[in-house]
Protein backbone atom coordinates (compact mmCIF):
# COMPACT_ATOMS: atom_id res chain seq x y z
CA UNK A 1 0.00 0.00 0.00
CA UNK A 2 2.94 2.32 0.51
CA UNK A 3 3.87 2.23 -3.15
CA UNK A 4 0.68 3.83 -4.39
CA UNK A 5 1.03 6.60 -1.81
CA UNK A 6 4.55 7.44 -3.05
CA UNK A 7 3.36 7.28 -6.65
CA UNK A 8 0.73 10.03 -6.06
CA UNK A 9 3.03 12.47 -4.31
CA UNK A 10 4.21 14.35 -7.44
CA UNK A 11 0.59 14.95 -8.44
CA UNK A 12 -0.34 16.30 -5.01
CA UNK A 13 2.63 18.64 -4.98
CA UNK A 14 1.70 19.98 -8.46
CA UNK A 15 -1.86 20.68 -7.37
CA UNK A 16 -0.62 22.53 -4.32
CA UNK A 17 1.63 24.70 -6.49
CA UNK A 18 -1.26 25.60 -8.81
CA UNK A 19 -3.46 26.52 -5.86
CA UNK A 20 -0.71 28.76 -4.51
CA UNK A 21 -0.41 30.60 -7.87
CA UNK A 22 -4.14 31.21 -7.92
CA UNK A 23 -4.25 32.56 -4.36
CA UNK A 24 -1.17 34.76 -4.49
CA UNK A 25 0.39 37.01 -7.15
CA UNK A 26 3.74 36.05 -8.59
CA UNK A 27 5.14 39.57 -8.18
CA UNK A 28 4.46 41.15 -4.77
CA UNK A 29 4.52 44.64 -6.36
CA UNK A 30 1.26 43.85 -8.17
CA UNK A 31 -0.39 43.48 -4.78
CA UNK A 32 0.97 46.80 -3.57
CA UNK A 33 -0.35 48.56 -6.67
CA UNK A 34 -3.76 46.97 -6.21
CA UNK A 35 -3.78 48.09 -2.58
CA UNK A 36 -3.13 51.72 -3.59
CA UNK A 37 -5.69 51.74 -6.44
CA UNK A 38 -8.66 53.09 -4.43
CA UNK A 39 -6.66 56.22 -3.49
CA UNK A 40 -5.54 56.77 -7.11
CA UNK A 41 -9.12 56.55 -8.31
CA UNK A 42 -10.12 59.27 -5.93
CA UNK A 43 -7.81 61.68 -7.78
CA UNK A 44 -9.23 61.01 -11.27
CA UNK A 45 -12.02 63.64 -11.12
CA UNK A 46 -9.41 66.34 -10.56
CA UNK A 47 -7.46 65.01 -13.53
CA UNK A 48 -10.56 65.27 -15.73
CA UNK A 49 -11.04 68.89 -14.67
CA UNK A 50 -7.43 69.76 -15.52
CA UNK A 51 -7.61 68.07 -18.94
CA UNK A 52 -10.86 69.88 -19.75
CA UNK A 53 -9.33 73.23 -18.80
CA UNK A 54 -6.30 72.63 -21.05
CA UNK A 55 -8.52 71.59 -23.99
CA UNK A 56 -10.66 74.71 -23.56
CA UNK A 57 -7.56 76.88 -23.56
CA UNK A 58 -6.36 75.22 -26.78
CA UNK A 59 -9.69 75.79 -28.54
CA UNK A 60 -9.74 79.42 -27.43
CA UNK A 61 -6.20 79.97 -28.71
CA UNK A 62 -7.08 78.34 -32.03
CA UNK A 63 -10.12 80.61 -32.41
CA UNK A 64 -8.04 83.69 -31.75
CA UNK A 65 -5.44 82.52 -34.26
CA UNK A 66 -8.04 81.99 -36.99
CA UNK A 67 -9.47 85.41 -36.29
CA UNK A 68 -6.10 87.05 -36.81
CA UNK A 69 -5.62 85.17 -40.14
CA UNK A 70 -8.82 86.52 -41.70
CA UNK A 71 -7.35 89.87 -42.84
CA UNK A 72 -4.38 88.02 -44.35
CA UNK A 73 -6.64 85.73 -46.36
CA UNK A 74 -8.64 88.72 -47.59
CA UNK A 75 -5.43 90.41 -48.70
CA UNK A 76 -4.33 87.30 -50.62
CA UNK A 77 -7.70 87.10 -52.36
CA UNK A 78 -7.51 90.75 -53.37
CA UNK A 79 -4.01 90.18 -54.74
CA UNK A 80 -5.20 87.22 -56.83
CA UNK A 81 -8.08 89.26 -58.25
CA UNK A 82 -5.63 92.00 -59.19
CA UNK A 83 -3.39 89.48 -60.97
CA UNK A 84 -6.35 88.09 -62.94
CA UNK A 85 -7.39 91.58 -64.02
CA UNK A 86 -3.83 92.36 -65.10
CA UNK A 87 -3.63 89.12 -67.13
CA UNK A 88 -6.92 89.91 -68.89
CA UNK A 89 -5.63 93.35 -69.77
CA UNK A 90 -2.43 91.87 -71.20
CA UNK A 91 -4.52 89.51 -73.34
CA UNK A 92 -6.49 92.46 -74.70
CA UNK A 93 -3.27 94.30 -75.53
CA UNK A 94 -1.80 91.26 -77.28
CA UNK A 95 -5.01 90.76 -79.24
CA UNK A 96 -4.88 94.35 -80.47
CA UNK A 97 -1.20 93.93 -81.37
CA UNK A 98 -1.97 90.73 -83.31
CA UNK A 99 -4.66 92.51 -85.33
CA UNK A 100 -2.24 95.31 -86.14
CA UNK A 101 0.46 92.87 -87.26
CA UNK A 102 -2.07 90.98 -89.41
CA UNK A 103 -2.90 94.21 -91.21
CA UNK A 104 0.79 94.73 -91.93
CA UNK A 105 1.12 91.16 -93.23
CA UNK A 106 -1.85 91.69 -95.53
CA UNK A 107 -0.27 94.84 -96.91
CA UNK A 108 3.03 93.04 -97.61
CA UNK A 109 1.20 90.18 -99.34
CA UNK A 110 -0.69 92.62 -101.52
CA UNK A 111 2.51 94.42 -102.49
CA UNK A 112 4.40 91.27 -103.49
CA UNK A 113 1.48 89.55 -105.25
CA UNK A 114 0.35 92.67 -107.06
CA UNK A 115 -3.17 92.55 -105.65
CA UNK A 116 -4.98 95.77 -104.93
CA UNK A 117 -6.89 94.50 -101.91
CA UNK A 118 -4.97 92.81 -99.09
CA UNK A 119 -8.18 91.20 -97.90
CA UNK A 120 -8.69 89.53 -101.28
CA UNK A 121 -5.16 88.12 -101.18
CA UNK A 122 -5.59 86.63 -97.72
CA UNK A 123 -9.09 85.28 -98.27
CA UNK A 124 -8.91 84.04 -101.83
CA UNK A 125 -5.35 83.09 -102.80
CA UNK A 126 -3.85 81.79 -99.58
CA UNK A 127 -7.04 80.13 -98.40
CA UNK A 128 -7.64 78.33 -101.70
CA UNK A 129 -10.92 80.08 -102.39
CA UNK A 130 -10.14 80.90 -106.03
CA UNK A 131 -8.34 79.17 -108.89
CA UNK A 132 -4.76 80.32 -109.47
CA UNK A 133 -2.13 79.85 -112.16
CA UNK A 134 1.55 80.58 -112.50
CA UNK A 135 5.01 79.02 -112.52
CA UNK A 136 5.99 76.49 -109.88
CA UNK A 137 7.24 73.00 -109.18
CA UNK A 138 5.82 69.48 -109.28
CA UNK A 139 6.96 66.82 -106.79
CA UNK A 140 6.02 63.21 -107.47
CA UNK A 141 6.50 60.46 -104.88
CA UNK A 142 5.75 56.77 -105.15
CA UNK A 143 5.69 53.70 -102.89
CA UNK A 144 8.27 50.95 -102.78
CA UNK A 145 6.05 47.84 -103.15
CA UNK A 146 8.95 45.56 -102.15
CA UNK A 147 9.18 46.99 -98.61
CA UNK A 148 6.32 47.15 -96.12
CA UNK A 149 7.91 50.28 -94.64
CA UNK A 150 8.15 51.84 -98.08
CA UNK A 151 4.42 52.57 -98.32
CA UNK A 152 3.58 56.29 -98.29
CA UNK A 153 1.46 57.29 -95.26
CA UNK A 154 -0.27 60.48 -94.18
CA UNK A 155 2.74 61.67 -92.19
CA UNK A 156 4.90 61.57 -95.33
CA UNK A 157 2.33 63.61 -97.27
CA UNK A 158 2.11 66.22 -94.50
CA UNK A 159 5.89 66.53 -94.37
CA UNK A 160 6.02 67.31 -98.10
CA UNK A 161 3.18 69.84 -97.84
CA UNK A 162 4.77 71.59 -94.87
CA UNK A 163 8.10 71.66 -96.67
CA UNK A 164 6.50 73.35 -99.70
CA UNK A 165 4.77 75.96 -97.56
CA UNK A 166 8.04 76.56 -95.75
CA UNK A 167 9.83 76.96 -99.09
CA UNK A 168 7.45 79.79 -100.04
CA UNK A 169 4.69 78.11 -102.03
CA UNK A 170 1.67 80.36 -102.64
CA UNK A 171 -0.76 77.55 -103.50
CA UNK A 172 -0.56 73.73 -103.33
CA UNK A 173 -2.61 70.87 -104.75
CA UNK A 174 -2.30 67.11 -104.26
CA UNK A 175 -3.47 64.95 -107.16
CA UNK A 176 -5.53 67.91 -108.36
CA UNK A 177 -7.13 68.65 -104.94
CA UNK A 178 -6.41 72.21 -103.78
CA UNK A 179 -5.23 72.60 -100.21
CA UNK A 180 -6.60 75.19 -97.83
CA UNK A 181 -6.39 76.04 -94.14
CA UNK A 182 -9.18 73.51 -93.52
CA UNK A 183 -7.67 70.61 -95.46
CA UNK A 184 -7.37 67.39 -93.46
CA UNK A 185 -4.69 64.85 -94.42
CA UNK A 186 -5.36 61.56 -92.65
CA UNK A 187 -4.73 57.84 -92.87
CA UNK A 188 -7.72 55.56 -93.54
CA UNK A 189 -6.56 51.97 -93.48
CA UNK A 190 -3.93 51.63 -96.16
CA UNK A 191 -5.04 54.77 -98.04
CA UNK A 192 -4.15 58.43 -97.54
CA UNK A 193 -7.14 60.77 -97.59
CA UNK A 194 -7.15 64.48 -98.42
CA UNK A 195 -10.32 66.09 -97.13
CA UNK A 196 -11.65 62.53 -96.77
CA UNK A 197 -11.00 61.72 -100.45
CA UNK A 198 -8.81 58.65 -100.94
CA UNK A 199 -5.62 59.26 -102.90
CA UNK A 200 -3.62 56.68 -104.86
CA UNK A 201 0.03 56.61 -105.80
CA UNK A 202 1.86 58.25 -107.34
CA UNK A 203 1.22 61.38 -105.26
CA UNK A 204 1.60 64.52 -107.34
CA UNK A 205 2.22 67.79 -105.46
CA UNK A 206 1.81 70.99 -107.49
CA UNK A 207 3.07 74.19 -105.89
CA UNK A 208 2.92 77.69 -107.37
CA UNK A 209 5.82 80.05 -106.74
CA UNK A 210 9.25 80.88 -108.05
CA UNK A 211 10.48 77.54 -109.49
CA UNK A 212 14.13 78.16 -108.65
CA UNK A 213 13.48 79.41 -105.13
CA UNK A 214 11.02 76.61 -104.37
CA UNK A 215 13.43 73.93 -105.63
CA UNK A 216 16.42 75.08 -103.62
CA UNK A 217 14.46 75.93 -100.48
CA UNK A 218 12.56 72.63 -100.44
CA UNK A 219 15.72 70.57 -101.00
CA UNK A 220 17.35 72.18 -97.95
CA UNK A 221 14.43 72.19 -95.51
CA UNK A 222 12.62 69.49 -93.53
CA UNK A 223 10.48 68.40 -96.51
CA UNK A 224 13.42 67.56 -98.75
CA UNK A 225 15.28 65.91 -95.86
CA UNK A 226 12.26 63.71 -95.13
CA UNK A 227 11.99 62.45 -98.73
CA UNK A 228 15.72 61.83 -98.88
CA UNK A 229 15.46 59.73 -95.71
CA UNK A 230 12.58 57.69 -97.18
CA UNK A 231 14.51 57.10 -100.39
CA UNK A 232 17.74 56.01 -98.70
CA UNK A 233 16.14 53.78 -96.06
CA UNK A 234 12.92 52.44 -97.62
CA UNK A 235 13.40 52.79 -101.37
CA UNK A 236 10.67 55.41 -101.84
CA UNK A 237 11.11 57.20 -105.18
CA UNK A 238 10.53 60.89 -105.72
CA UNK A 239 11.33 63.62 -108.21
CA UNK A 240 11.06 67.42 -108.44
CA UNK A 241 10.39 69.27 -111.71
CA UNK A 242 10.25 72.99 -112.42
CA UNK A 243 7.24 74.14 -114.45
CA UNK A 244 6.68 77.39 -116.29
CA UNK A 245 2.90 77.30 -115.85
CA UNK A 246 0.59 75.46 -113.48
CA UNK A 247 -3.15 75.80 -113.00
CA UNK A 248 -4.72 74.95 -109.64
CA UNK A 249 -8.47 74.96 -109.18
CA UNK A 250 -10.18 76.36 -106.08
CA UNK A 251 -10.94 74.19 -103.08
CA UNK A 252 -14.53 73.09 -103.55
CA UNK A 253 -14.76 72.25 -99.85
CA UNK A 254 -14.76 75.93 -98.94
CA UNK A 255 -18.29 76.44 -100.29
CA UNK A 256 -20.86 77.25 -97.60
CA UNK A 257 -24.04 75.20 -98.04
CA UNK A 258 -26.03 76.76 -95.23
CA UNK A 259 -25.52 79.32 -92.52
CA UNK A 260 -27.77 80.67 -89.85
CA UNK A 261 -28.57 80.89 -86.18
CA UNK A 262 -30.10 77.71 -84.77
Amino acid sequence: MSAPTQGHRPVDESMELLNTLLRETVDPEYGEVAAREPRSRSRRPWLVVIVGAVAGLMFATSGLGSGTQTPSAAAERADLIEQVDAAEQRNEDLRAQAEELQSEVNAVEAEHLGTASPDDVTTDVWSGGVAVSGPGVVITINDNPNDANGIIVDQDVRQVVNGLWLAGAEAIAINGHRLSARTAIRQAGSAVTVDYRSMTTPYRFEAIGSPGDLSSAFASNSGGAWLTFLKQNYGVTWSLEQKGELELSADAGLDVDRAGVP
